[in-house]
C-alpha cells in the first residue's frame, strides 16, 4: 500500500492495477478462455484489463459504443448477471455486429456496482458455445465483483480526500500570504501614523507655547478670547494626536496589561475631579458616589482604569449641555472570594439615537449598540479596546428622563486592607451625623458615612435639623453643604452651635467656590470640595472627632 503526499492511496496505485490483479486472480481460478474487466460511463465501453488463454478474443485497451457492447446488457437492467450459452442463438445478441466480428461465443457478465449502487462497469467471460460454469465459480466471480467495486469506492475516497488536502493548502497558502500581506500593511500604517503623529505635535507644541507667550497683561477682551480658543483647538488636537496612537497600539495587540496593587477609589475619584472644573464652567452637577472600602487595595492596571474611566468621562461631559453627570461604582462578589467584579456606572443627561431614530427619551429604557456607540467615537473605542483587554465589557443604556448610563464591569482581585485606614473606620461606628443637604444627585457622602457605620440623619431644611435637636438628638458632627436652600449656611451653622455646645461642623463646597479664612475659622472645622474624596472625608472625621 504506497502513501502519495501523506495520504494513504489504498491497496493499489490505480484502478487499472486493481482490475489487472483481478484478472490475474481469476485466470488461475477458473479455466475460461477469455476474462475481461470493463468500464463505460454510459457512452463508450472501454476494456481496462484483459486475458486470453488460447484464442485472443479481446484486447486490452479497446473501446467501442456502450449500447454496441455486451457489457451494456448487463447494465441495462438494475446489473443483473447475464449468462448466455450461444450468442448466435440469443434473441438480443444474434443481431448485434459484436456477434458477427466474433461469432457464436459463450458469455457471462457480472455487473461492477459502487455502495451507492450506481454501476462502474463489468466483468465479462467469454469461451465456445456451451461452456457450463459452476456454482463455485460463479460465486467467486461475484466476490471479485464486490471486491473491486470497494476498491473503486475506497480509491474515489482517497482521490476526493487528496483534492480536498490540496485545496486546504492552497487555501492556507492563500491566507498565509493575505496574513502576511495585511501584516506589511499594517506595519505601514503604523509606522505612517507614527510619522504623522511626530510632524503634526513638533508645530501644534509650538502653536501652544507660542499662545502662552502671546498673553501679556494688556491684551484686550477680544484678543483673550481669541489666544483662549487657538489654545482649546491645539489642546484637542494634541487630544486627537494621543487617542489616535493610543488606538492603534491597542488595535496592534501591542498593549501590555499590568497587574500591581493599587488604590481603586483614588483612581476613580482623581479621574472624576479632573472634568470637575469643566462640570462647573458648564453648570453641570458631577456627582460621585462610590459604595467601595477606601481602605482595600485591589490588584490591575491601574493607568489603564483611569484611562478607560477618562474616556467615558469625557464623553459624558461633552454630550452633556445641562442636567448632571453621576459616577457611581460597587464591588460585587463574596467577601471570601479572591476575585470581584468592579461595576462602574457613569450617567449622564444627554439625549442619544435609539436604532429607529427616536429619541430615546420617547422610547422604553434599552441597550444601544456599543458597537455602533463606539465606532462613533476614538475615546469610547480606546475604553471598549481596553475593557476587553482586562477582560471586562462596556454596556450603554438608554434610560428615562433623557438619560443615557455607561456600565464598565472589570474584574479585579482583592489585595489586602490598609490596617491603619481600617482601625480610623472602626472609631467612627456608631457616631451620630448630622446631614444637612439638598436632594440632588450628591449622595456620596451619606453612603460612606453609612458604610462607615456611622448613624446618619440627613434632612434638606433646617426646620427639620431643629425639630430632631429639640427632640433630643445630639449629633457628634455635622455635615452641612454650601447648597443648603433654607436660609444662609453659616446662620444655620451658628445656630446648630448654639443650640449644641462644641458640635464641630464639616461644611461641603462646590468646585472652585472660595470661603473667606477668617469666616472657616471661626465658624467651620473643616472645609471639603464636592464631589468629595473619601479620603479627605475620612481625615476630616479622624481628626475632629475624638
Amino acid at each position: 500500500m504506497g502513501t502519495v503526499e501523506g495520504i494513504n492511496r489504498g491497496f493499489f496505485e490505480d484502478i487499472e492495477e486493481a482490475a489487472a490483479h483481478i484478472v490475474d486472480v481469476l485466470s488461475g481460478i477458473l479455466r475460461v478462455n477469455t476474462i475481461f474487466v470493463a468500464t463505460n460511463d454510459g457512452v463508450t465501453n472501454v476494456i481496462l484489463e484483459a486475458f486470453n488463454r488460447n484464442e485472443e478474443l479481446v484486447i486490452k485497451g479497446t473501446a467501442m459504443p456502450f449500447i454496441e457492447s455486451y457489457c451494456s446488457l448487463v447494465l441495462k437492467d438494475n446489473g443483473n448477471i447475464i449468462n448466455i450459452s450461444d450468442t448466435r442463438e440469443h434473441s438480443i445478441t444474434r443481431s448485434m455486429d459484436v456477434t458477427n466480428g466474433l461469432g457464436n461465443r459463450f458469455f457471462l457478465g457480472v455487473p461492477i456496482l459502487r455502495r451507492t449502487g450506481e454501476a462502474f462497469g463489468t466483468i465479462c467471460l467469454m469461451d465456445d458455445p456451451g461452456y457450463v460454469i459452476s456454482e463455485a465459480d460463479m460465486k467467486t466471480l461475484q466476490a471479485m465483483a464486490v471486491f473491486l467495486g470497494y476498491v473503486i469506492d475506497l480509491e474515489n475516497t482517497l482521490h476526493v480526500q487528496g483534492q480536498k488536502l490540496n485545496d486546504s493548502e492552497q487555501q492556507q497558502e492563500k491566507l498565509q500570504a493575505e496574513k502576511e500581506r495585511a501584516e506589511l500593511e499594517s506595519t505601514a500604517k503604523s509606522q505612517m501614523l507614527k510619522l504623522m503623529s511626530h510632524e503634526i505635535r513638533n508645530p501644534l507644541n509650538g502653536i501652544l507655547g507660542l499662545t502662552d507667550l502671546m498673553r501679556t497683561p494688556d491684551m484686550s477682551e477680544e484678543q483673550v478670547e481669541y489666544a483662549n480658543m487657538i489654545e482649546n483647538s491645539g489642546k484637542i488636537l494634541l487630544s486627537l494626536l494621543n487617542n489616535m496612537m493610543n488606538f492603534n497600539i491597542n488595535d496592534a495587540g501591542k498593549t501590555i496589561i499590568h497587574d500591581d496593587p493599587f488604590d481603586l477609589v483614588s483612581t476613580i475619584e482623581d479621574t472624576v475631579y479632573h472634568y470637575a472644573g469643566i462640570a462647573s464652567s458648564k453648570r453641570l452637577e458631577l456627582g460621585l458616589n462610590l459604595n467601595l472600602n477606601v481602605s482595600q487595595v485591589f490588584i490591575g492596571d491601574e493607568m489603564k482604569i483611569g484611562q478607560l474611566l477618562d474616556h467615558v468621562m469625557q464623553y459624558a461631559i461633552d454630550s452633556t449641555r445641562e442636567g448632571s453627570v453621576l459616577v457611581t461604582a460597587e464591588m460585587r462578589g463574596e467577601e471570601l472570594e479572591e476575585t470581584n467584579l468592579l461595576v462602574l456606572r457613569v450617567r449622564y443627561t444627554g439625549q442619544m439615537l435609539s436604532d429607529n431614530r427616536l429619541p430615546t427619551s420617547l422610547v422604553k429604557p434599552k441597550e444601544i449598540k456599543t458597537e455602533n456607540l463606539m465606532g462613533s467615537n476614538l475615546g469610547l473605542a480606546i475604553s471598549q479596546n481596553l475593557a476587553i483587554l482586562m477582560h471586562g465589557r462596556i454596556q450603554v443604556n438608554s434610560k428615562q428622563n433623557n438619560e443615557t448610563e455607561f456600565l464598565i464591569s472589570l474584574p479585579l482581585r482583592k489585595y489586602w486592607d490598609l490596617p491603619q485606614i481600617t482601625s480610623v473606620q472602626q472609631r467612627l461606628k456608631t457616631k451620630k451625623v448630622l446631614l444637612a443637604k439638598d436632594p440632588d444627585i450628591l449622595q456620596g457622602v451619606s453612603t460612606l458615612m453609612r458604610n462607615w457605620g456611622m448613624d446618619v440623619h440627613m434632612t434638606s431644611g433646617s426646620a427639620t435639623a431643629y425639630e430632631w435637636i429639640k427632640e433630643g438628638f445630639r449629633p457628634d458632627v455635622a455635615v452641612v453643604d454650601m447648597g443648603l436652600r433654607e436660609g444662609i449656611t453659616v446662620d444655620f451653622v451658628i445656630e446648630l452651635k448654639r443650640q449644641i455646645d462644641n458640635l464641630p461642623v464639616i461644611v461641603l463646597v462646590p468646585y472652585g467656590m472660595h470661603i473667606d479664612m477668617h469666616q472657616s475659622d471661626a465658624f467651620f472645622d473643616a472645609v471639603l470640595t464636592k464631589p468629595v474624596r473619601q479620603t479627605e472625608l475620612l481625615n476630616a472625621l479622624s481628626v475632629i472627632l475624638p
